[in-house]
């Protein structure tokens, strides 16, 4: 979940009413901190509305930054937002409600109070069955879910202790160039693989801080020459997976290992959003 969807809960709490760009007009008749009661929000979908004005001048002035940087995050957050409704997901605001596409492609709005209760025309003792065995695979769903995160703490844990047992040394990964993933992403042509580069603590490396994937090449190229008319050194890459060419956005700055994680977390307040690291191997 974004920061920009707990941002939006707080100005509905202070405001009652926000526009979210062609997504529609949200207003909170009553709102309680822990929950929106059925009945309490009202929802109108519009594809033609603009974002509130307001909305862009309350984040930045919650999150102390530029409001035009803050300005372009939303509207980047919001198309990934409409797209994710649009491939039939609900997209969740904090403690106010979900917002999903019906079958005509029209946008509707459902309650937290409303999101756990069964969904029925009229009477249906029949389905009650299958609603069942809905719950039972999402139960088998969120065991595996579990499982996976499991897998992927254990092998943090198993990577953190290797490295503090190499003596403080970092080994790096130099990015594989001009490599295209196929479908799974396991597949990847061991001859455009460099050998690791190890560094030091103290050593210091070029470090790409991306910030950014979009499968828009204008969207990349115009946050980029807004980033380097702000004075920062901006840029990005590509990279094609199942026919569908990425940009990952970045800024590049010489770090040494050591501060490594502290710039990401500085960059990471700075863009509200999480930040990938990728070093730049010298020719």
């Amino acid at each position: 979940m974004n920061k920009f969807d707990f941002f939006i809960t707080d100005y509905l709490r202070e405001n009652k009413e926000v526009a979210l760009e062609k997504i529609g007009t949200i207003k909170t008749l009553s709102f309680s901190n822990t929950d929106t009661q059925a009945g309490s929000v009202e929802f109108t979908f519009n594809k033609k509305i603009t974002t509130s004005p307001e909305l862009i001048t309350y984040i930045a002035e919650k999150a102390s930054k530029n409001k035009h940087l803050i300005a372009s995050d939303l509207d980047s957050h919001l198309s990934q937002v409409r797209e994710f409704i649009n491939i039939g997901k609900s997209y969740e605001i904090p403690l106010v409600g979900f917002i999903k596409a019906n079958r005509t492609g029209t946008y509707e709005f459902l309650p937290y109070s409303e999101s756990a209760k069964p969904l029925r025309t009229g009477p249906q003792p029949a389905k009650d069955r299958p609603s069942n065995n809905n719950r039972s695979v999402i139960q088998l769903i969120s065991f595996l879910i579990v499982i996976a995160i499991l897998a992927g703490l254990g092998w943090q844990a198993y990577e953190f202790f290797s490295q503090k047992s190499n003596k403080g040394n970092v080994q790096v990964q130099p990015p594989v160039q001009n490599t295209v993933a196929d479908d799974t992403l396991k597949h990847i042509d061991s001859a455009a693989i460099q050998q690791p580069v190890t560094y030091a603590q103290e050593d210091t490396a070029t470090i790409r801080y991306i910030f950014e994937t979009t499968a828009s090449a204008l969207r990349a190229r115009t946050r980029t020459a807004q980033l380097k008319g702000f004075g920062n050194n901006a840029g990005y890459d590509s990279v094609v997976t199942n026919s569908v060419t990425y940009y990952n956005l970045y800024v590049e700055k010489p770090t040494k290992i050591a501060d490594t994680l502290r710039i990401k977390d500085s960059i990471s307040k700075f863009f509200l959003k999480d930040i990938r690291l990728q070093v730049v191997t010298p020719e």
